[in-house]
This record gives C-alpha cells, structure tokens and sequence, in this order.
C-alpha cells in the first residue's frame, strides 16, 4: 500500500489513513512492534532497529514505522493480521451471582457498556423483563496511541485530548450502530477505568499521571445521551474510587457482592494496570500496579495480544494452542505463563529467571522464541501483581490462606492456566481451589445497575467503605517487589 508523505513519522501517516499498528509504547522506540515491510527503497537502519529487528529482516527491507520520517510516500506491505480488529479474542461474559435486588421493570431498552484500555463490549437489554437481547465487541481504537493508560494520558496532555475523544465516540457510535435496529434506548450505563471516562468526556487529564495523581472528576456522572452520542435517552456513568482503580473496579466489586459478604473474597484484573481489592461488607481496600504490557504481549519480542494466531496454550510435550486454531503468529500473556512455567520445570529457566540452555533462548516453535530480556519484562509484570496481592493482604491483616474466595476478572484470567499461575509465583499457592475466573465483572456491574432497583445506594456505600492504596512510594511494596521477581518452583 502507498502511504503519502505527511508530517511527522510513517507511523503517524500509518494513524492518519486510519490503520493501526499495535504500538504498546506509542512510538517512543521501544516495544519493536510497529514492524512495516518498505518495498521500495529502505532507509538505512537506526540502531534501535538494529537491536530490535533481525539481520535478515533488515536486509529484507523491515524497519520500524515509528523510526521513518514521512517526509517521502511509502510503498508498505504490512501483515493484514496483525491490524485486523476481526482477529482480536474480546471477552464480554460474565458469571451471574445470586442476588436479592428486585428488578427496575419499565417500557423501552437500555444498553451497559465496558469501556477498557484496548476493547470495548456493550449490551442491549429489554428493561420490561431484563432480557439481553444483543452483546457486541469492538475494540478501543484509542490504542493506535499506546495500549496502556499512561501513553493515553500523555498523548492527551500533549493537545491529543480532542483526538482521543473522537476516538471513544466514533467507537461507541459503531457499537450502537450495530447493536440497534429500531430500538429506542431510554438510558445507558457505562464503566471505565479512570482515564477511559475522563477522555470520553473529555476533562483535563493533567493531574492523572503525576504525582499525587489527581482526577478531574470520580463521582457518578447523569446526563444527556443526546450531548453526548447524539441519540435520545440517558447516561450515568458510574463512580470510580481513585485515579487507578475506576469505576470499572466498583463496578466489579458491585457485581461480585463483595461489599454484601462476611466472607472475605479477593478481585483481581491482571492486566497492564493490575487493579485489585479485598474485602467483605464492613471494609475495601483497592489498589492499582503497573503491570506493564507484557501480559498483552507488548515489550515481548514475539509477544501478540489476544488476536488469531497468538499461542494462548503450551503443553509439556511442545504442542500449542493458538486462538483461534489458526498458524501461529506469536505468543500472548497466557501462553508466556505456560512457556515459563515449562522452561522453569525443565531447568532452562533457572528461579532467578536466568536462561540456562546452549542457545540462549526458550524456542516455543521453529520461529517463536522467548529471550533473556522477555523474560526479564515478565518477571517485572509478575512481580508487580503478586508484590500487589500481598501488600493488599498484610494491610488488610490476612494471610492468603484465610481468603475465602479469589475471583478473576477479565479475559486475561478467563485463559490463563491456574496451575502454572501458581507455579511460577504469579498467584500465591495457597489459593489453590478458591479462584473463580468471573469474566467481565466490569460489565456485569454496569449490567445490575442498569436494571435493577436501589443499585445507586450499593455505589455509594462501596464508596464509603473502599480506601485505595498509593503505591507510588509504599517501601512495603518496593520490598516485595524484589522479593517476588524470583520465581518459585
């Protein structure tokens, strides 16, 4: 394909013809994963490309899209697969937990949307009897801007507020299209992370990336549907409890009945954020710890999020599975689960995470492969969520055997192997036979608010119990994440 001359880099021509690149680190260089194939004349590799591209790739005219200046048209061959939103696994279930609440009956049609970081699921229900009627998935195309918050936060206070707005709406706007024929929506609900809801509604996101990460706004919003997507009806978005941990959090804790038990369970999003909490219905306590993107693949050099083709399993005997079924084209963060714990048992891996073998790498197959410096980004990953557990469970004053239930939120915990999770130190073995894997909590919350009765009252008092955590210079949590980089066997 010929991409015309512009300002700025060959990856910015590339978001300005509207085709995007995973770019986990939002072209600063750094994740490789913005890989083009220039067909004609090649310009000569920079040293990044150098380290991030194999010789014979460069010799075969691959650069990195974010390292090319536009200032000349481009004939590019780009891998249809690796930009295809078709290919991309969303997870939109959720598991139902019994509940006393009396359902909200009432004429019309109400839609529940989940807004993350990289996709976006919404749901259509008939509020006369609560039935859903349509789901539909798509992704957030925000993510040409960096698949984590704090890339989004940066290009938005970079003047890009008004681009990633228009991101969130057209996206919406899609999703609605699809999900209504004649139905008329009488109200939304939606939930989000932090950042996710300031930039849909476009408030100033400046205080949400330095310190003391202040939000513009964390109480619930109503307004009018019609301001705000242009068709009648409206909208609530639901409260957050900090700057970190959303209102896709509450919303979770909200559907799981966390703030409603004796019991004291655990909810937990591994993913680039790590948002958690603990408790039952006398207190929370929430917390957010950047994972990075290696769980989605990014910093990993065969690393895929969740599309067709990612090996999403690995088997002691070498086999694969890949999303999908198709021919495998990289790996995602449940198969890197897998690989390591594999490599750890047949003493590739050392507990330091040291690579032992001859060749330096862990091969998966012929041409996928895991190197010392991917394993060096899983260790950070991991540490940050397992350093995150235990600090939520020794300031809430329990030992990880007396948590009575673990619950898994998201698609990242709907695929992992718990077993190898286990293994590797990811979770802590003695929550062994409690996990549940519940989906997308997110979505069920945003779901019970949207139709049940007295649901505003269940906000507000997971409000008031819920106190967050501010990692940000927590010596306990420095200590542990050391502690945790190791891996246990």
């Amino acid at each position: 394909m010929l991409i015309k001359k512009s300002n700025g880099t060959l990856l910015d021509a590339l978001k300005a013809e509207n085709i995007y690149i995973n770019v986990p680190c939002n072209g600063r260089g750094t994740c490789g994963k913005c890989k083009v194939k220039i067909l004609d004349s090649a310009p000569p590799a920079t040293m990044a490309e150098k380290n991030l591209i194999s010789f014979e790739e460069l010799e075969a005219g691959f650069r990195l899209a974010c390292y090319i200046p536009s200032d000349m048209t481009y004939d590019v061959e780009i891998d249809e697969k690796l930009i295809s939103d078709k290919d991309f696994s969303i997870v939109s279930f959720y598991e139902h937990f019994d509940d006393n609440t009396t359902l909200n009956s009432m004429d019309g049609y109400g839609v529940g949307i989940d807004i993350g970081t990289t996709t976006i699921a919404l749901e259509l229900f008939d509020l006369r009897d609560g039935k859903l009627l349509k789901t539909h998935t798509l992704l957030n195309s925000q993510r040409a801007y960096g698949s984590d918050v704090i890339s989004r936060i940066d290009h938005a206070n970079k003047g890009g507020l008004e681009e990633l707005n228009e991101k969130i709406i057209s996206d919406l706007k899609t999703g609605l299209k699809v999900l209504l024929n004649d139905e008329e929506i009488i109200k939304a609900t939606l939930a989000g992370n932090t950042t996710m809801l300031h930039l849909l509604m476009k408030a100033d996101c400046s205080g949400l990336g330095v310190y003391p990460f202040t939000a513009n706004f964390l109480d619930m919003k109503v307004g009018d549907l019609a301001e705000l997507l242009d068709i009648p009806g409206q909208y609530t978005l639901l409260a957050g409890i900090s700057t970190y941990v959303g209102a896709d959090i509450l919303s979770g804790i909200m559907h799981t009945n966390m703030h409603k038990n004796k019991s004291i369970c655990i909810l937990i999003d591994i993913g680039t954020n790590g948002e958690m909490a603990i408790g039952n219905q006398d207190s929370i306590i929430t917390l957010a710890t950047a994972a990075g993107p290696a769980f989605e693949g990014g910093n990993i050099s065969c690393g895929l999020g969740s599309i067709k083709g990612a090996i999403c399993q690995v088997n002691p005997d070498k086999t694969i599975k890949t999303i999908g079924d198709q021919e495998p084209l990289g790996i995602c963060g449940s198969g890197l689960i897998d690989a390591i714990a594999i490599a750890l048992a047949n003493e590739d891996l050392d507990d330091t995470g040291f690579i032992e073998n001859d060749e330096e790498i862990i091969s998966i197959t012929d041409h996928i492969f895991l190197t010392q410096k991917d394993i060096r980004e899983f260790q950070l990953a991991k540490s940050a969520i397992r350093a995150g557990i235990e600090v939520l469970m020794i300031k809430y004053g329990i030992e990880a055997k007396n948590v009575d239930k673990v619950y898994l939120a998201g698609g990242f915990g709907k695929f992992i192997n718990l077993e190898n999770a286990l293994t590797i130190g990811l979770l802590p073995k003695a929550f062994n036979g409690k996990i549940y894997r519940v989906g997308n909590t997110s979505l069920g919350g945003v779901r019970k608010f949207l139709l049940y009765n007295d649901i505003e009252k269940e906000v507000d008092y997971i409000k008031s119990i819920a106190k967050d955590l501010n990692l940000a210079h927590d010596p306990l949590f420095n200590e542990l994440f050391m502690e945790h980089m190791l891996f246990e066997q």
